[in-house]
């Protein structure tokens, strides 16, 4: 954390003691690791629900009993999205990814999304640089990168066919503000030999239909 924040080692120790004593840093007794306290969650629970994020829960939970696949929400970040709201799969077999996680946007349903349903789809791409290949299928050319998104613009949802994590695949859709420009991703995720080719179509459905309720609740959201 030193480095990161490039602190000298005693001043980012007094931070982190200031942020234990205030309850947004606890550390363990048994590890001294710190990690995230009780006054962090409840900050980011607050912000949550002033965001309106409180109130898409139970489109969530829906649409991950429908699919019977993990859902989450997703805000774009700069040059990535970010896990805002979580729900998992019942399945023993399901992709977990924590509230909080910052994902990349070239090998991602939801990055497809922000970046498909952008104004200039082309600017999008050109900007993120090399695309960094994370498995076999990650899509690494500009070109190809770019028939995906168009491919995704026309169709309405996104597919992540195992491009981030081997095994793993995607379907997303995006929530659209009042003046048409994307205020968050829905997706659902979890293993492909769940989401098989002929399931893709369906889970489409499911994730535009979704995004449309939450793009309503949403502040400054609209139904399409």
């Amino acid at each position: 954390m030193a480095r990161t924040l490039s602190l000298n080692t005693s001043t980012t120790h007094r931070i982190l003691r200031a942020l234990v004593a205030a309850g947004y840093v606890a550390q363990s007794s048994r590890t001294e690791r710190y990690q995230l306290g009780r006054e962090a969650y409840l900050l980011g629970r607050a912000a949550e629900r002033s965001l309106g994020f409180d109130s898409v829960s139970p489109v969530l939970e829906r649409l991950s009993e429908e699919s019977g696949e993990s859902s989450n929400l997703v805000v774009r970040d700069a040059d990535h999205g970010l896990v805002v709201v979580r729900v998992e799969s019942k399945h023993p077999l399901r992709f977990i990814q924590p509230v909080g996680t910052r994902i990349p946007l070239h090998c991602t349903s939801s990055g497809k999304v922000f970046l498909a349903f952008a104004p200039d789809i082309a600017a999008e791409v050109a900007r993120l640089g090399e695309l960094r290949q994370l498995t076999p299928t990650t899509i690494t050319s500009n070109r190809d990168l770019l028939q995906d998104l168009q491919e995704t613009r026309t169709r309405g949802y996104a597919v992540n066919r195992g491009e981030r994590l081997e095994g793993v695949r995607g379907v997303a859709a995006p929530a659209f503000d009042a003046q048409g420009a994307v205020v968050a991703a829905v997706a659902v995720q979890g293993p492909e030999v769940r989401l098989r080719d002929e399931r893709l179509d369906e889970l489409g459905h499911l994730v535009v239909t979704a995004a449309n309720e939450i793009a309503a609740l949403l502040p400054g959201g609209y139904q399409i």
